[in-house]
């Protein structure tokens, strides 16, 4: 039924009333449903029909006022003579509530006299609001005049949300009529829309708005609202959900007592609510609770006693004053105890509570804690661990708290975890620190490394000396998983690091695999995978205290440290494509338990490795994302890994503004004792070679050469300093210096990399005598074709171009700079040709070649007066064969004389053809002219004689 069919009924028990058969109407209905709106329709058609309409509503703050409700009835009508005589009625009244009882019989029979003066023989109609807030005086005089009415034209009308509000007292009533006001259907909903907006947005929204409503008409309207206003044009086929909705359902509820306790008591118990569960939160009866969630749900504020959106919980929450929801958590907590319930679930509760936890409550939040962060919930982890901190703790129970709770933070933000981290510390130094078990120290060797604390890592050192067994399947996997960090926060230290890295024959292609198979496997089958525990039986031997390592976050932590050491192995053995595929794994499984930290670490891993093969845009995005995952202060001494991606990427691409702007970053010195200090270390020396400041960037690059010297680590490959430094050699004019790091790079192993050794050969070629340049080149092309390193093959292919060009074999050198031009695209590159050339050339900025001297006399700066085709123009010129063996032989340094000896014809002939080659590309020397050939052999689809 809608509101039309409910006035339709009410007229006519007003018409029935006229006729002498007056008494009383209840309008019985929940929140919101309508029955104020019907109350003043009543007023309307009760003037229509000459009747005087007296109307008064109950609130529950005033209950207690005598007569509040006779005294509002008075006021509604024209007659304000008769309120001189309420201060008389209210304390006679309030003496009936003390002795005298037969002094409200006689009120109630003037009250009713003055009431009916007041309609001077008209249909009176008497209509109260929400009648069960009505002051008990007044709800005996109109409950005398009801009865009383039979026979009389009186009509009282009294709306409730309580059906069996005076059931009592009325049963006897000689006419005593009904209506009960319910939620409406999808088809009310879908016409109420179309009365406050369009039948198109009524069809659109009709099915969500009633299933979030449940049909409740002031919802509807509020959630109409809402939807009007986050999309005006009244799109999409949801409803939206906004602050009118959350204002109409608060109303709702702050109207009646007992549904508001009741929507309280459900809100507080989330998804474990029942009406056994909310008697006993609210200390009432079960049936009390009954009636009211009954009156919810028929009112659509519930539906089978569960909040219809999130929106409504979160308002019944808010409610309750912080006081009062403490302690209905607390409360909700031990019923949700002794009932079995999921200690996430009490442990959440605890949480909101706040208060100190006893010995059960600390066994719940521990037990919380590890299953919130195996499902990703680490925000609720952290809470649950913090509180249980608060209890009076054993010593070895409050530092497996604590250093939960420290992991739980790093996994989360690294910068919240160190204070924790100090309390941590400080727990451990008042009493026996060498008695912790070996993978805790483990666990704080990492951490302390983490925030480059190295003096705490050496303290740390002289525990684990303390003679801890190390003999556990727990202490062997935690000194495993640990050596891995070391090994790249502080190689140093791996000297006095117990236990032995893993074996060369580990880390391989298969390994990997198996790894990046094992990040997916269930809790038993990872601990299987990644060796940690080598045998089913070993579980046996972890005591009870310990046997929360098993879990999967835990399990992922294993993984993790292996995977990190082996993405870093197969970059730097140029296994791409694998440790690629590796790190999407790692990244995968912790995006699965929300840990931010060790997403940022592969993110981080996985831009560096596409760095290193020139894909500058995909490692851009990627460490840019990793940088804005967690604080700066947070990464520790790990900040340089995404930096160091970041500079070489800009660099790279020519963007040296971009470069710059993060070589401002602050990184602790503490990093470059670190694996990352020496990608760090690397990036910077790139840049200054691209600004034009090499002696700089040799000074990075020999530095990295120093540290990786002193290691007791063997890396490969990871920072190929001697390569990076014959690239600084040849900008500072010292090719032989260039060559023997190049040779030595070439001796070192013969499994080198091969874009390292495809870059040694560049080198070579660029310091080696141009007789032998080209061999060297094509070996250095074959190498990074095979290894699919663009950016490298692209300065390669840049550097063979030129030398085709210096021989005067266009074609060749056309069809390799548009080779390399394409790399170029693929990495990223998207500056003019020019530009990109300089790029790509003698490791950035512009080339310094070496030329041959120019001879007396020569005309190497010849200009001719005749105006050419300008270099912006549209038509490129058109050179001969003979015009571009002289043009690319004079870009080249060569003299007038040398390129008359080396084509075999006059100086003159010389002169000649350049003094036309001047004017077809107006030009005016023969550095102009150098650059103008790179752009006509760049330009794409050039004729094979221009």
């Amino acid at each position: 039924m809608g509101l039309t069919d409910y006035q339709s009924k009410l007229r006519d028990v007003l018409g029935t009333a006229a006729e002498g058969n007056g008494g009383l109407l209840q309008v019985i209905g929940g929140p919101g449903v309508g029955k104020t709106t019907l109350l003043r329709g009543l007023k309307g058609q009760a003037a229509v029909s000459g009747a005087v309409c007296l109307t008064a509503s109950g609130f529950a703050d005033d209950a207690a006022i005598p007569f509040n409700i006779v005294e509002q009835l008075i006021r509604s009508s024209a007659d304000t003579g008769a309120l001189d005589v309420v201060a008389h009625w209210r304390t006679a009244g309030e003496r009936y509530a003390e002795t005298e009882h037969g002094v409200l019989r006689s009120l109630v029979r003037e009250i009713s006299d003055v009431l009916h003066r007041i309609a001077g023989g008209r249909q009176l109609v008497l209509a109260v609001d929400d009648a069960e807030h009505a002051d008990y005086p007044s709800l005996m005089c109109l409950l005398h005049i009801a009865r009383h009415a039979s026979g009389t034209r009186t009509l009282v009308v009294m709306t409730s949300g309580q059906t069996h509000h005076l059931c009592t007292r009325v049963h006897s009533f000689h006419h005593l009529y009904k209506i009960e006001i319910g939620a409406l259907p999808e088809s009310g909903v879908g016409r109420l829309l179309e009365r406050h907006g369009d039948a198109a947005l009524a069809e659109r929204i009709r099915a969500s708005c009633h299933a979030i409503s449940g049909g409740n008409p002031r919802l509807v309207k509020a959630l109409l609202r809402d939807h009007l206003k986050a999309a005006p044009s009244g799109t999409g086929g949801d409803v939206t959900v906004g602050a009118e909705f959350q204002e109409s359902y608060r109303r709702c509820l702050l109207r009646h007592q007992t549904p508001l306790q009741v929507a309280q008591a459900l809100a507080v118990l989330g998804p474990y609510g029942s009406r056994c569960r909310v008697a006993g939160l609210l200390g009432c009866a079960e049936e009390r609770v009954s009636r009211a969630m009954d009156l919810l749900n028929s009112a659509g504020l519930l539906e089978d006693g569960r909040f219809r959106h999130p929106s409504a919980r979160s308002v019944a929450l808010e409610t309750l004053g912080a006081e009062d929801r403490a302690r209905l958590s607390a409360r909700a907590a031990e019923l949700l105890y002794a009932d079995g319930a999921d200690p996430m679930a009490v442990a959440e509760l605890l949480v909101i509570a706040g208060k100190t936890p006893d010995q059960k409550g600390v066994a719940v939040l521990w037990q919380a804690a590890q299953k919130n962060l195996d499902e990703g919930c680490t925000e609720e982890a952290i809470a649950s661990l913090r509180l249980a901190d608060r209890a009076d703790l054993g010593r070895r129970e409050h530092l497996d708290i604590l250093m939960a709770l420290v992991g739980a933070l790093w996994s989360s933000n690294p910068a919240t975890a160190e204070p924790e981290l100090d309390r941590l510390l400080a727990a451990i130094r008042t009493d026996s620190p060498a008695n912790i078990p070996e993978q805790y120290q483990c666990f704080l060797l990492f951490m302390v490394l983490w925030f480059g604390r190295y003096g705490d890592a050496e303290e740390i050192f002289t525990w684990s000396s303390g003679g801890c067994g190390t003999d556990t399947a727990a202490s062997m996997a935690a000194l495993r998983v640990t050596r891995q960090w070391v090994a790249f926060l502080k190689p140093m230290l791996i000297h006095d690091f117990p236990g032995q890295d893993v074996p060369d024959e580990e880390v391989d292609g298969l390994w990997a695999a198996n790894l990046e198979h094992g990040l997916q496997l269930s809790v038993d089958e990872l601990g299987m995978e990644i060796g940690h525990l080598q045998d089913p039986r070993q579980v046996a031997e972890f005591s009870p205290d310990t046997m929360h390592l098993l879990s999967p976050s835990n399990h992922f932590w294993f993984a993790y440290a292996y995977a990190c050491r082996i993405v870093w192995a197969m970059a730097a053995r140029g296994e791409s494509e694998a440790a690629d595929r590796l790190c999407g794994a790692l990244f995968a499984a912790a995006d699965k338990l929300n840990m931010r930290t060790p997403c940022a670490v592969a993110l981080s891993m996985r831009a560096y490795i596409r760095c290193r093969h020139g894909d500058f845009t995909s490692a851009i995005d990627l460490a840019s994302t990793a940088l804005r995952s967690i604080p700066p202060r947070g990464w520790g001494v790990a900040i340089g890994l995404p930096l160091s991606v970041l500079v070489a990427a800009h660099t790279g691409i020519g963007r040296l503004d971009e470069a710059q702007r993060y070589l401002r970053y602050w990184v602790p010195k503490e990093m470059f004792d670190s694996v990352v200090g020496l990608e760090y270390l690397r990036a910077r020396g790139q840049y200054c070679l691209a600004t034009n400041r090499p002696y700089a960037a040799l000074n990075d690059f020999m530095v990295s050469g120093m540290m990786i010297d002193q290691w007791p680590v063997d890396f490969g490959d990871l920072a190929p300093w001697r390569i990076d430094a014959a690239e600084a050699y040849l900008r500072v004019q010292e090719p032989a210096e260039a060559k023997r790091l190049a040779l030595e790079e070439l001796k070192l192993s013969p499994d080198r990399p091969l874009s390292t050794r495809g870059r040694a050969l560049r080198i070579l070629a660029m310091a080696e005598d141009p007789d032998k340049r080209r061999l060297l080149l094509y070996q250095s092309a074959k190498c990074l074709r095979e290894q699919g390193d663009r950016y490298e093959l692209a300065r390669t292919l840049a550097e063979l171009s030129q030398d085709y060009l210096s021989t005067g074999e266009t074609q060749q050198a056309r069809g390799t700079w548009h080779e390399a031009q394409r790399l170029m695209d693929e990495c990223g590159m998207s500056a003019q040709h020019e530009s990109r050339r300089e790029l790509v050339m003698d490791g950035g900025g512009s080339p310094t070649r070496s030329r041959p001297p120019e001879e007396p006399g020569g005309s190497g700066d010849h200009e001719d007066d005749t105006p050419g085709t300008a270099a912006g123009s549209a038509e490129q010129p058109v050179l001969s064969e003979a015009e571009w063996r002289v043009a690319t032989l004079a870009a080249s340094g060569m003299t007038n004389r040398q390129i008359a000896k080396s084509l075999y014809i006059t100086v003159s002939t010389v002169e000649q053809h350049l003094t036309r080659i001047y004017r077809k590309l107006s030009v005016g020397n023969r550095q102009e002219l150098s650059r103008r050939l790179w752009l006509l052999i760049g330009a794409t689809g050039a004729s094979s004689s221009c």
